[in-house]
């Protein structure tokens, strides 16, 4: 895919200038008005999104399009909140969380002195995600790809690094990133990934929603690793605008005596992990891009 022409350095300024200066009640009206002008102009990505939302809802015709306009306006609230949480201490993010449960799950994972490997998907705000762990005092880790230009890799890995957040980035440039994440849970500390949509090379085949398609193997190898514990974690905005941040059980990772059969079948139990919350929340999962490959009838 090109690059959007959108995501560089001056964007993400404007946007950080704006979200500074605006109410947030007016920033999430006019992040829902360039939803519905994204929905209408963004054709292919409109006719992925489409095809992706038809299977994980079931959803046809009026209710389909109901549905994915939802999406289109949702995903640049997200973006509006992700601007409005980067300015500042933190604290704006704590005041739109409205709820939390998981927090004994966390507690828990830490306490096995192994590590905390948090996988999350391209649901919800997982950027607040990292915030409100990081308030949380979780010595955490985010696991990124590259930014299309090194300013922009940059500006991201700076306001992380104000709250105390590192970044490990992934991609061709850096081969030892593996070993960071290994040393980073070995020192009990977590790290956080989004897994459903790997980057080249890095994923395996599993069966999602009943077709096939690639998660990321990242988890499931660095617990071979690091027998650290793998906790699904999201963040989901409610229908007041607000957001409930929640842990799920532990995925319960098994040994195989084959490595290769073992990283597939964990991984699969990550894509089966996901199902149900993807299920209940398809206007918040944000994928533009075809996630499953077409098959000839």
């Amino acid at each position: 895919m090109s690059p959007n022409p959108c995501y560089n350095l001056g964007t993400f300024r404007t946007a950080y200038y704006l979200a500074n200066i605006l109410p947030r009640p007016i920033a999430q009206v006019l992040a829902g008005w360039i939803g519905r002008m994204s929905y209408a102009m963004k054709k292919k990505s409109r006719e992925a999104q489409r095809e992706n939302l038809r299977l994980v809802s079931g959803k046809e015709g009026s209710a389909l399009d109901h549905l994915c306009q939802q999406n289109f306006e949702n995903f640049v609230k997200m973006l509006a909140d992700y601007f409005y949480c980067t300015c500042g201490d933190g604290s704006r993010a704590q005041r739109l969380q409205e709820e939390r449960s998981g927090d004994d799950l966390i507690k828990a994972a830490f306490e096995r002195g192994k590590g905390v490997i948090f996988v999350t998907a391209h649901i919800g705000n997982w950027e607040l995600g990292g915030i409100l762990l990081a308030l949380m005092k979780v010595p955490l880790t985010v696991v990124s790809l590259e930014e299309p230009t090194t300013e922009l890799t940059r500006w991201r890995d700076s306001y992380r690094r104000r709250l105390g957040i590192k970044t490990i980035m992934v991609g061709s440039s850096d081969q030892f990133s593996f070993v960071e994440m290994i040393r980073t849970l070995r020192n009990n500390e977590g790290v956080a990934m989004l897994v459903d949509r790997p980057y080249a090379g890095s994923g395996t085949p599993v069966q999602f929603f009943g077709k096939e398609t690639c998660f990321s193997t990242a988890p499931a190898l660095l617990w071979q690793h690091t027998d650290a514990t793998v906790l699904p974690a999201f963040v989901l905005q409610n229908k007041k605008g607000r957001y409930l941040a929640f842990a799920e059980k532990a995925i319960p990772m098994r040994r195989y005596d084959d490595q290769r059969e073992g990283l597939a079948a964990n991984t699969q139990l990550v894509a089966t992990a996901f199902e149900a919350i993807i299920r209940e929340h398809p206007e918040q999962w944000f994928n533009y891009v075809p996630i499953w490959k077409k098959t000839e009838n």
